[in-house]
């Protein structure tokens, strides 16, 4: 016995060696075609196209995430003017760079996913926004002895545009921080991401983030914020949420995500969240998107901030109403088709949330109605042939 469950036990482990030598040799085949030269001019084309032709080219598969989707000012629609030359990887870091995106190289294709300095931009960036954080992060500033506030001011706005700070100090912190850097390691340079993280820590606010610009002309603003303050302002942020028959525990975990939150789930009744979905909301916050997602599935949601979960609690059934001999069906009645599709309209008809339903969801007298207006059809059907 042991001889056998030894032998089965090396099958299992060539198999598994096999398919991971598979997969590390088609990622150093994906690694080796980003190493190889290419020369490919795109004007005023999607991002889509354009990892799309560059794919070709290279004999790759470039896709975008979901997530790099929504930190897209216009999604897969946004567009650009863009000349690669030279090694592909260097060529498809320059051009990503632009919108904070990074790659990843998988076993069959590269995948494009948001960087973490998008964090500071809530909801769908725009294309001022992105400008105005790309200055942040790369804009040197160099201040020697003897330099004033008021040309630090000057040197700021100069160097990212008119733009609002709150608290109100923040620049005045933020000069102090450089003149004490400049006192303790001479004239250094350093770039406004670094100041504004200095004063965060200082002042015990430790994230920034990019208020939204509604309006033409808004003057921007960088927030600084306690830790429960960015998450609350994330949780308000304004999202596009377009989904179709997804799981629902899986849906909203992606959402919790996007929060930078946990998704804390009752142990006792997790079943609640297996059934797929599709829904399609837009301009709404992404706390209300949530809980319309869990109180239409007949569940509950507890925000708690300070410890940065967002617990769930599904609906609770009588014991009578389970039947046990139905808990764990065979494989072939999970496989069903759809037989009907439940679509509830929110707000007013803004948006609708939409639920695929199997047979084995419906209740008897559904199954039973449905039967019946099969019968009915079939002899209609029937009558219109003679």
């Amino acid at each position: 016995m042991n001889s056998i469950n030894l032998r089965r036990t090396l099958i299992v482990t060539v198999i598994i060696g096999v398919i991971a030598g598979y997969a590390q040799a088609d990622k150093q085949q994906l690694q080796e075609k980003l190493s190889k030269d290419v020369k490919i001019q795109l004007k005023d084309a999607t991002i889509a196209e354009a990892l799309e032709k560059i794919g070709q080219a290279a004999e790759v598969k470039i896709v975008l995430s979901d997530e790099a989707l929504w930190k897209l000012p216009y999604g897969a629609a946004t567009r650009l003017s863009v000349t690669l030359e030279g090694p592909l990887a260097d060529s498809l870091t320059e051009m990503l760079n632009a919108f904070f995106m990074r790659y990843v190289v998988d076993d069959e294709e590269i995948t494009i996913y948001p960087r973490q300095e998008l964090e500071h931009i809530l909801g769908r960036p725009t294309t001022e926004q992105l400008e105005l954080l790309k200055g942040i992060y790369s804009c040197r500033i160099e201040v020697s002895g003897g330099v004033s506030e008021g040309i630090f001011f000057e040197l700021i706005k100069n160097t990212i545009g008119p733009v609002a700070f709150f608290p109100h100090y923040t620049l005045q912190k933020m000069f102090q921080v450089l003149a004490q850097m400049g006192s303790d390691h001479g004239s250094l340079p350093t770039t406004l991401a670094v100041l504004l993280e200095q004063v965060g820590m200082t002042e015990d606010l430790p994230r920034w983030y990019l208020t939204g610009m509604d309006f033409p002309n808004q003057i921007p603003a960088i927030k600084l914020v306690k830790e429960e303050d960015f998450r609350e302002a994330k949780l308000d942020q304004i999202v596009d949420i377009s989904f179709k028959d997804e799981r629902a525990e899986k849906l909203l975990q992606r959402l919790a995500g996007w929060a930078d939150m946990e998704l804390v789930i009752d142990p006792d009744n997790p079943s609640w969240l297996d059934k797929e979905i599709t829904i399609n909301m837009q301009n709404i916050k992404l706390r209300q998107a949530i809980r319309n997602i869990i109180s239409t599935l007949g569940g509950q949601m507890f925000v708690i901030t300070d410890e940065n979960t967002i617990e769930i609690a599904g609906p609770i059934h009588d014991d009578e109403e389970i039947d046990d001999s139905n808990e764990h069906k065979s494989s072939e009645s999970d496989s069903e088709g759809y037989v009907g599709k439940i679509s509830i309209p929110m707000e007013g008809g803004k948006y609708f949330l939409e639920f695929m339903l199997r047979e084995k969801d419906l209740t008897e007298q559904l199954k039973n109605l449905r039967e019946q207006k099969i019968k009915e059809i079939m002899e209609k059907s029937a009558d219109t042939e003679s």
